[in-house]
């Protein structure tokens, strides 16, 4: 997936802060931060070839990781939830137990999934430090051109 932006400030020797408009394929993966109702979004990204502030630039990320962030974020409470519901309730059935075996399956799912939040924000430096899920600044398209409206 590639796009383009502008440089809107450098974090650090390999990372930096872009301004684009939000793609459809990013709807609201949670990695970005939306600046006004235009749908322009600041984003991190990896910076290695040392663009500037105010540089246009592309930027892309594989496909691949797109989907694999997405999965991660969106799969796993999912996951957790349909697991912690599904086994609290045969397991309970399966004891013959006499309370409300629906609502205490579905709290447990809540719970699980609460903790799937609880692990992906403790592992997100991790993700952020792997820099396999941050776009990449590929090309400087205007070296510090003024800011033309996205």
């Amino acid at each position: 997936m590639e796009q383009q932006g502008y440089i809107v400030d450098i974090v650090d020797k390999k990372t930096a802060k872009l301004k684009m408009q939000r793609h459809s394929a990013c709807a609201s993966c949670g990695k970005c931060a939306t600046t006004s109702e235009k749908k322009d979004i600041i984003v991190e990204v990896d910076n290695t070839i040392g663009a500037q502030v105010g540089d246009r630039v592309k930027v892309n990320m594989e496909t691949v990781n797109v989907l694999k962030a997405a999965a991660i974020v969106y799969m796993l409470p999912l996951l957790f939830l349909l697991v912690g519901t599904i086994t609290t309730y045969f397991i309970l059935d399966s004891i013959s137990f006499n309370g409300n075996v629906e609502l205490l399956s579905g709290m447990m799912g809540l719970i699980l999934m609460l903790l799937a939040f609880l692990i992906l924000k403790k592992n997100d430096s991790k993700f952020r430090d792997s820099r396999e899920y941050i776009p990449i600044v590929t090309e400087v398209v205007l070296k510090g051109g003024s800011e033309i409206k996205l």
